[in-house]
């Protein structure tokens, strides 16, 4: 018998083993997919009831009489020292800028391997998510332009344009085997076009004067990172590094540090194992067997992790920690809205609320759902397989919906009690020498000091 007969022989469920209920078809367009994909959307559905409880605590926390430590809690500083250097932010920016970034390296990371080596392969089906991508900006931006107060409230339009994408995805894991497994890649794909563009504009608009070295180390550490994976380097620490040092020019430039984990996700290329790489590790470890010794079975495992790509034992590593820790985190962080007092009348009597939420609501609905349909219908692409008119309907308007607060988008560029400014809560520093300061010491803009 052939490995190849063997590998399918092995992945074969027989039928009196499948669970009560599942139809063929559904087991046919699920086996449809790939391995590491199914584990992923698996993981996200396993963290979808951490960040269920995350928020109706958070919500429930920021609404008690408690609700002034919740504050103090996010406004606590802390810091990372090397040397006369410290790297200081509040813990909500060491959860939006810093936990935050893993989160969007993870979805890059799923992104650029979807694109490589899986559901994307096939270029007509990633035109229509870059088109909905498109659509799905423009639309909820112009009716949010059309429907704002005026003012600095128009240089606000970017909070309808980005996407809640863990919250989406969470939302999506709840739903379950209702909506299916390729939308949640459709989504994704537009996903990262609407938060790019978001919070590069934030970044550009209200981060003040951007730092111009800072952008020229951001582009060499991304070339960096694309020529490790152009190069064939298989180990993970050097990609790690980069990553980190990308993710420290990227705040030291004035820009949302989830920039930095989306584009280092996506230069980190995904490949498919070769088989003569395959067929080392079989001797390797048959090697091993015959004489198991501590130096054989180290070149064994070297030679196993060298055979998977750096793309997926990343995510195989990450993905985890960033559904099971960052997410929840994130949410207990951001979904604490305090809506006593009468916030929320006041919140539903104004002009630049209705913007927002017919920007986001309408706007993604259709700029989403109707352009991604046109596109078909104009032959620019095609829907995956198993995605019909329904879900990209639906997914459009659930892109639609949010429900937190997050201080690198909230409020951006409008002044009020309603809003707050990017980086009310604390900007990061990386300076020098090291001395406590207080938030008020701290330069509005994460800057070197000397």
């Amino acid at each position: 018998m052939s490995p190849d007969v063997e590998v399918a022989d092995m992945t074969r469920v027989p039928d009196s083993r499948r669970p009560a209920g599942q139809s063929r078809p559904r087991r046919a367009l699920v086996g449809q997919l790939s391995a590491p994909l199914r584990s992923f959307l698996a993981t996200e559905a396993g963290g979808a009831s951490l960040l269920l409880v995350a928020t109706v605590l958070a919500l429930a926390w920021a609404n008690s009489p408690w609700s002034a430590a919740y504050e103090a809690l996010w406004r606590t500083e802390a810091g990372v020292r090397l040397g006369g250097y410290e790297l200081s932010m509040d813990l909500a920016h060491w959860v939006n800028d810093g936990l935050m970034a893993v989160f969007f390296f993870v979805v890059g990371l799923e992104v650029r391997r979807e694109l490589a080596i899986g559901e994307l392969t096939d270029r007509r089906r990633v035109a229509i998510p870059l088109l909905a991508g498109v659509g799905g900006m423009v639309l909820p931006a112009l009716l949010y332009l059309l429907l704002a107060p005026g003012g600095e409230a128009t240089r606000a339009w970017a909070a309808v344009i980005g996407t809640d994408t863990a919250f989406l995805l969470g939302a999506l894991a709840v739903v379950g085997p209702r909506v299916s497994t390729q939308l949640r890649v459709f989504l994704l794909t537009l996903m990262v076009i609407d938060d790019v563009v978001a919070v590069t504009y934030i970044g550009v608009a209200f981060s003040g004067a951007l730092d111009p070295v800072a952008l020229v180390l951001m582009a060499v550490l991304g070339a960096a990172l694309a020529a490790l994976s152009r190069l064939g380097v298989w180990r993970t620490a050097p990609y790690a590094v980069v990553g980190v040092a990308l993710w420290v020019a990227t705040l030291e430039a004035g820009l949302h540090a989830s920039i930095a984990g989306m584009v280092g996700g996506l230069l980190v290329g995904a490949s498919l194992p070769r088989r003569e790489v395959v067929q080392g590790v079989a001797e390797r470890v048959r090697a091993f067997v015959q004489s198991p010794v501590v130096q054989v079975g180290r070149s064994a495992r070297a030679e196993l992790e060298r055979s998977i790509s750096v793309n997926e034992r990343l995510q195989a590593a990450l993905h985890p920690w960033s559904s099971f820790v960052v997410v929840p985190v994130f949410a207990l962080a951001n979904a604490g809205v305090d809506l006593r007092d009468g916030v929320l009348a006041q919140a539903l009597s104004s002009r630049l609320t209705w913007a927002v939420v017919v920007g986001l609501v309408l706007g993604k609905f259709v700029g989403i759902g109707v352009t991604a349909l046109l596109g078909v219908r104009a032959g620019v692409g095609q829907l995956p397989v198993g995605v019909g008119p329904g879900h990209v309907l639906g997914g459009g308007g659930a892109v639609g919906h949010r429900f937190h607060r997050l201080p690198a988008r909230r409020g951006a560029g409008v002044r009020g009690p309603v809003a707050a400014r990017p980086g009310d809560r604390g900007r990061a520093a990386l300076r020098r020498p090291v001395h406590r300061a207080g938030v008020g010491d701290l330069p509005a803009r994460g800057g070197l000091a000397r």
